[in-house]
């Protein structure tokens, strides 16, 4: 290891150190904490020098920074860290998901009225969490590469509780329109991120559409369900007879999934279409193909297994499985942005999905001894994800001298 200046002789140091209490890690859990460190040398390099370019803003992002975020952000305490103000927002936006699905763990059935108030209220708390944790880390003179990997690693996971969140509202069940939910929210998120590892650019959207108004959709669907009830999404709007399947109707979730489809193709096409403009041969297209290969397995998979695999045994399980991998796969794909890395890189809670399908497909998964296998792969994709996000985070807090939860002069 060489360090990569006199002013980076410090993060070297403390580099080596928590390598070296990474290295007393029982060899037994190995799967899930490695003692290998997560960012190589080259990539701390690259995470210094790292510079954070958005993308473009919307005009209702405009307004809402004119008359709420920068007066907001201009009153908050100089001392309150922006990776706090992040962290309290996610886990508002966690928060939201979790509450109504603890409520209706098959996804249907409706969540009293008042958690759908609740959950509405936590998703517009994270949104403005999102954006003042920015201008509170330009205030203070506290931003770093640290607070994109938290901003940006939350966010994923953020959207998959929402998704969770507005499925329970709509009482989407755990079948097929739950998987289709999160796989439409899932690939243009997940795409943008993909894209920026090409471009250098992180877009959160258009300049017309972005997630500050995804986000108005999400809590506006918890305030509708907090009002009239859950059975409104039910409500039929579009009959087809001959074209669809059934009695040939469409309700209103299944119509507002079919607009979230358009609109998550739109955003997908204009992301490949972006990175396939800075290629310059077909070797390189295909390299940047192969590091998209990780979402579409996991977008393959939790399309296909309400569809092959139907049955309320094998949904939550699979479900919790499927969004802990996102999770991972997410967070990797923010950090190769910063770090330049190779990717995708070897893990195993992601392989293994592909066999666990096949077992179930076998009927292997229909007995008690698969039903227990397959909530113990769905723990074990939970503490992976969660393993990899602290481990990655500490790596990147140690290099930096930067605090997590605190504003201090940074160590060099």
């Amino acid at each position: 290891m060489a360090a990569s200046g006199g002013k980076w002789e410090g993060a070297w140091q403390r580099t080596t150190e928590l390598r070296a209490r990474r290295n007393t890690r029982p060899l037994a859990l190995a799967c899930v904490l490695p003692r290998m460190p997560r960012i190589g040398d080259e990539g701390l390099r690259a995470v210094e020098t790292h510079q954070y370019r958005p993308g473009p803003i919307t005009p209702l992002d405009r307004l809402l920074y004119k008359v709420w975020w920068e007066p907001l952000g201009q009153r908050l305490p100089a001392w309150l860290a922006p990776n706090a103000i992040t962290l309290l927002g996610a886990s508002g936006a966690m928060a939201s998901g979790l509450l109504l699905w603890a409520f209706c763990p098959t996804i249907e059935g409706g969540a009293p009225r008042w958690a759908e108030l609740l959950a509405g209220l936590l998703v517009l708390f994270y949104q403005t969490c999102d954006a003042v944790d920015g201008l509170q880390a330009r205030r203070t003179g506290a931003c770093s590469p640290l607070g994109e990997l938290l901003d940006h690693g939350c966010d994923g996971s953020c959207l998959t509780a929402f998704t969770i969140g507005y499925c329970v509202s709509q009482q989407c069940g755990l079948g097929v329109l739950t998987s289709s939910a999160l796989v439409v929210s899932w690939l243009p998120w997940w795409l943008a991120q993909w894209e920026a590892c090409h471009t250098g650019i992180v877009r959160t959207g258009g300049e017309v559409f972005g997630i500050t108004e995804i986000e108005f959709v999400v809590a506006f669907i918890h305030f509708v369900t907090a009002a009239v009830g859950p059975d409104v999404w039910k409500t039929p709007v579009l009959q087809l007879p001959g074209m669809l399947p059934g009695d040939g109707v469409l309700d209103l979730r299944e119509v507002c999934i079919c607009i979230q489809l358009v609109a998550a193709l739109v955003l997908s096409v204009l992301s490949v279409k972006y990175v396939l403009a800075t290629v310059a041969d077909a070797r390189t297209a295909m390299k940047a193909c192969a590091r998209a290969l990780p979402i579409f397995v996991l977008a393959g998979v939790t399309a296909l297994w309400p569809l092959l695999l139907s049955g309320k045994q094998h949904g939550a399980p699979a479900l919790v499985a499927a969004c802990a991998l996102f999770t991972r796969i997410a967070s990797e794909i923010v950090l190769v942005h910063m770090t330049l890395e190779q990717y995708p890189k070897w893990q195993l809670a992601l392989p293994l999905l592909p066999v666990i399908f096949l077992a179930g497909l076998l009927g292997l998964l229909d007995t008690a001894i698969g039903g227990v296998a397959l909530w113990a792969y769905a723990v074990f994709c939970v503490v992976d994800a969660a393993a990899y996000v602290v481990d990655s985070v500490q790596e990147i807090s140690a290099h930096l001298g930067v605090s997590l939860y605190r504003i201090k002069p940074r160590i060099d």
